[in-house]
């Protein structure tokens, strides 16, 4: 069965060094009590590969694992469970860019059904806009 499969990409340079980017992306994990929680923590503790996070979206109960961690670069997770896509992972990276730093955000759906793919690439790419902005204006402040 041949799988559809959807792609976005957010860059967002900002005016912070590549350490607070990373650092504001990586609290957007454990902090109010609607943010993205460890269900399991990763090796190294509590960011590392195979790190467990659960959080809600739109009603669904995602449960995402890191499962490539290089700090203060890059992030790759993908979803285990919840999800209404056969498939989906993101990579978050972190780049120096003339004083600041570029911020680059993509995600890859894949499902057999193109308009679940759609639908769910759609929400993703809203979601992660918004923690992008979060992640620029902490980073900004710090």
């Amino acid at each position: 069965m041949e799988k559809h499969r959807e792609h976005y990409r957010i860059d967002r340079e900002v005016d912070a060094s590549v350490e607070s980017v990373f650092a504001a992306l990586l609290g957007l994990i454990g902090g109010p009590e609607d943010a993205p929680t460890y269900a399991r923590l990763g090796n190294p503790p509590p960011h590392g590969p195979g790190a467990l996070v659960v959080f809600e979206l739109q009603g669904y109960e995602l449960h995402e694992v890191c499962v490539e961690l290089e700090v203060p670069r890059k992030r790759r997770y993908r979803m285990v469970s919840g999800a209404p896509v056969d498939h989906y992972e993101a990579l978050t990276e972190v780049a120096p860019r003339g004083d600041g730093t570029l911020l680059t955000w993509q995600g890859w759906t894949e499902d057999a059904d193109s308009e679940v793919s759609r639908a769910w690439n759609k929400l993703a790419r809203e979601s992660i806009g918004r923690a992008v902005e979060i992640v620029a204006a902490r980073a900004e402040q710090a």
